[in-house]
């Protein structure tokens, strides 16, 4: 659902000149055929051991009443992420600049609650007001 929803404000942070860019712990072999799946148009990329992640210090285990109910599902971190300790990584969504500084985050613990995608849009694009105001005024004092 959220791979939809991200690809549902892909073109407008497109227009925007800017790009989207999924970072999953899934092995690329699921985030291939998921992609083509949602005929998404964003790359994804594979943090392979969360090692991304653990960067961020964005990992977290799950515990033992959510192992037990994943399990029920057939649904197990080492399946799809190569990960038998069931460590995830904490959803968090990034407006990274040009220059590579993030100038916004969303970060929650609780790895059920996301980012509304169109929050995400709505930084992006005061991001870009704000560089174009900074721009402009630059160039008013080159020309005085």
């Amino acid at each position: 659902m959220e791979l939809e929803a991200l690809q549902g404000i892909n073109s407008d942070v497109r227009a925007l000149g800017a790009q989207i860019v999924v970072l999953t712990p899934e092995l690329e072999r699921y985030t291939r055929a998921l992609h083509k799946k949602l005929n998404l148009t964003f790359d994804m990329l594979t943090d392979l051991h969360l090692k991304t992640a653990e960067q961020f210090r964005l990992v977290f285990m799950l515990p033992d009443y959510l192992r037990d109910l994943y399990k029920s599902f057939g649904n197990v971190p080492d399946r799809f992420h190569d990960e038998p300790e069931y460590r995830l990584p904490i959803p968090a969504r990034y407006v990274v600049d040009k220059q590579g500084i993030i100038r916004a985050a969303d970060v929650n613990a609780d790895y059920t609650i996301r980012p509304e995608p169109s929050e995400t849009l709505r930084r992006l694009r005061m991001l870009i007001c704000e560089s174009n105001s900074v721009r402009r005024d630059e160039t008013e004092r080159k020309i005085l």
